[in-house]
């Protein structure tokens, strides 16, 4: 504990033998229990960690308003915002249905070719997006690839912003497919 002064008076901080904690909130000094956090590992805080990481990178790649020049963003950002519940931001309403999207990626990805594979992957790098392999729980995990980060982003865009991608996540995209959900992605409107 350091205290230039009489305990609260002045700027207390530190704890006290590992019980108490002095801080300040709002410019006033107060006094609270030493709390310790924890990091769970369990296998289930390790799958959850996992699916928000996942989308979290793919979510990277969508051009916002702010980030936009035009101060507009992507359409893909658009309907997002317009179609999350309200009072809730348009990336909280993606991460809400990672598991989902992370679970029908992984499944749809086992489906196609290597050569359909490679035109998410490009799109992938056109998004300047990375292949996502956390170490959680003190190992590696499998997240997603750059190509299965577009491809989640397209199952929210067809499942929950009411998009119509049945040849993009179907068996036998191309890759114009790919080339214009990117578009919708990352080119502001």
């Amino acid at each position: 504990m350091k205290s230039p002064a009489p305990m609260m008076s002045l700027n207390p901080s530190g704890s006290i033998f590992g019980l108490l904690t002095a801080s300040r909130w709002k410019g006033r000094p107060y006094l609270r229990g030493l709390v310790t956090p924890s990091n769970p590992s369990s296998a289930d805080q390790i799958t959850a960690r996992l699916y928000l990481g996942s989308i979290a990178k793919a979510a990277r790649a969508v051009l916002t308003q702010f980030a936009d020049p035009l101060s507009v963003g992507s359409q893909f950002f658009l309907d997002a915002r317009d179609g999350a519940p309200s009072g809730q931001s348009w990336i909280s309403f993606l991460q809400r249905y990672a598991k989902d999207v992370y679970d029908k990626t992984i499944t749809q990805w086992a489906l196609i070719d290597a050569t359909e594979k490679g035109y998410f992957t490009t799109g992938g790098t056109n998004l300047g997006l990375t292949d996502y392999t956390p170490t959680l729980g003190g190992s590696p995990q499998t997240g997603l690839t750059k190509g299965q980060q577009v491809m989640a982003l397209a199952f929210f865009a067809q499942d929950y912003l009411g998009q119509s991608l049945t040849a993009l996540l179907g068996t036998g995209p191309v890759a114009g497919d790919v080339t214009s959900f990117v578009a919708y992605v990352e080119d502001s409107v």
